[in-house]
């Protein structure tokens, strides 16, 4: 079964040729390349185009101009590859923003009103591996107020917490 991942998206041609004054298309063309705005699928628009009279074929009339792009067609296994992959990624995200703030959370408490600089710096951390560099930023600065064993502890807490999500 073939599923399309993206609606169809206008060219620059296409925004070139629906600017003011430019009259070059058909009325109906013109009125179904309006309607191709990225939000609405390729089934969506060839209804629009069968309603507006140019029977199924209008939006391969306006790709075979150049004026939109079509998606490329996946099957539904690839689909569903590409939405578990997204899934993912989102859940990870998910995690570091919550294991940010319990380590925040943590230093705060470690560090007992000496961890400003550290509270501004986490917002920075925007991927895993930036993340893990305040950490270990931390973990000097906690070894510097206490000892090595407080620092390896929320080393350790910290990771757990960003391994179990």
């Amino acid at each position: 079964m073939q599923t399309s991942v993206t609606p169809p998206r206008k060219t620059e041609l296409a925004r070139q040729l629906l600017a003011p004054g430019q009259r070059r298309l058909p009325a109906a063309l013109r009125a179904l390349l309006i309607t191709v705005d990225g939000q609405r699928d390729a089934d969506e628009l060839r209804r629009l185009g069968r309603g507006l009279g140019l029977g199924e074929d209008g939006l391969k009339q306006l790709a075979d101009q150049g004026l939109i792009e079509l998606p490329k067609a996946v099957d539904a296994d690839e689909a569903r590859e590409v939405l578990a992959i997204a899934r993912a990624a989102q859940e990870r995200a998910k995690r570091l923003v919550s294991t940010k703030f319990f380590a925040l959370d943590l230093v705060t408490r470690m560090l007992a009103g000496r961890e400003g600089e550290l509270r501004d710096l986490v917002r920075q951390a925007d991927t895993e591996s930036r993340f893990m560099e305040w950490v270990d930023l931390c973990c000097e600065r906690i070894e510097a107020q206490s000892d090595v064993e407080r620092a390896s502890k929320f080393r350790e807490s910290v990771e757990r917490t960003l391994a179990a999500g």
